[in-house]
């Protein structure tokens, strides 16, 4: 994921700050490398339905269990790798006592907008770590191939990694459930959070399944109707995707991106994924049906001008 931040104008010196902030950036791109920045937020913001329940920096996380080194396959790197780390549920005890089992999503928040929700449920029944550091490495980071180049990503304040060497189901999910740089936590009721990407109820069987497909692979770098994540485009508006481009050309995009642009950001979809071709046709199904659907957010805004 890319790193962009927004500047406060407000602040004396502002400029100078910014005209830093870009040569720095320049220099970035010639190494091939994103390094650990130490203005970068170092705190997490945890959060119930939109309402703050706790700021804690690495040092208070560090103070609710001392870490301990967790082995992972980790899905960037395609390669073991050890972290320190917490485990989530206890961080999760600890700033909303055990009511944080009966919620239906965790959506995490990361620096530049990538905003993936992982069902509580999947943190109940798999072993989900919060990692700080990276032991043995260079610095606190991975080595992750973006845009078509090799990159060092930094991943403070925190990862989130799972114990997935003997977990066939996580090690077949890939990258899903992994977002780094976090500094946001929220409980959610994914309809009540997005609720404008959710299809009409009476959507048929494969729309639904591609709405759960969506959420999972799609909607943590992807809006739909103005609800998701802020990397990737707009999908559905104020030109639906599924207008734009013919049904082949999208499913070989999802397929691999890389081999269409072969600096394309966007990773190819988990080539491990079971049942990889209908989870391509259930998202198209589901991006078919919310172009039909009447129009919500951005389109309607697009639509009233």
């Amino acid at each position: 994921m890319a790193r962009w931040r927004s500047v406060d104008a407000t602040r004396s010196g502002w400029p100078r700050r910014v005209a830093q902030r870009a040569a720095a950036a320049l220099l970035v791109v010639a190494s091939l490398t994103v390094a650990a920045r130490s203005d970068e937020p170092a705190s997490l913001q945890f959060a119930r339905h939109g309402n703050a329940v706790a700021t804690l920096d690495r040092a208070a996380l560090r103070q609710i269990q001392a870490p301990r080194v967790v082995r992972v396959f980790e899905p960037y790197e395609e390669a073991e790798a050890r972290f320190d780390a917490l485990p989530l549920p206890t961080i999760l005890d600890h700033v909303y006592g055990p009511s944080w089992r009966d919620e239906e999503e965790l959506l995490f928040t990361c620096r530049d907008g990538y905003q993936p929700m992982v069902p509580v449920q999947r943190v109940l029944e798999h072993a989900a770590w919060l990692a700080v550091d990276r032991p043995g490495a260079h610095g606190f980071t991975i080595d992750k191939v973006e845009s078509g180049r090799r990159q060092r990503i930094d991943l403070s304040p925190a990862y989130l990694v799972w114990e997935n060497l003997d977990d066939a189901q996580i090690r077949e999910e890939g990258d899903y459930g992994w977002p780094y740089q976090v500094i946001g936590v929220d409980l959610v009721r994914a309809r009540d959070r997005f609720p404008r990407v959710a299809p009409p109820a009476t959507a048929p069987a494969d729309v639904q399944a591609g709405f759960r497909s969506f959420r999972v692979h799609c909607s943590r770098c992807h809006t739909v109707n103005g609800d998701g994540g802020q990397i990737g485009p707009e999908l559905n508006g104020p030109v639906p995707s599924v207008v734009v481009r013919d049904a082949d050309w999208l499913r070989r995009w999802i397929e691999d991106p890389s081999a269409i642009v072969p600096t394309a950001r966007m990773p190819r979809l988990n080539p491990a994924l079971a049942d990889r071709d209908a989870v391509i046709d259930e998202i198209l199904a589901y991006l078919r049906a919310m172009a039909a659907a009447p129009a919500a957010g951005p389109r309607a805004e697009a639509d009233r001008r």
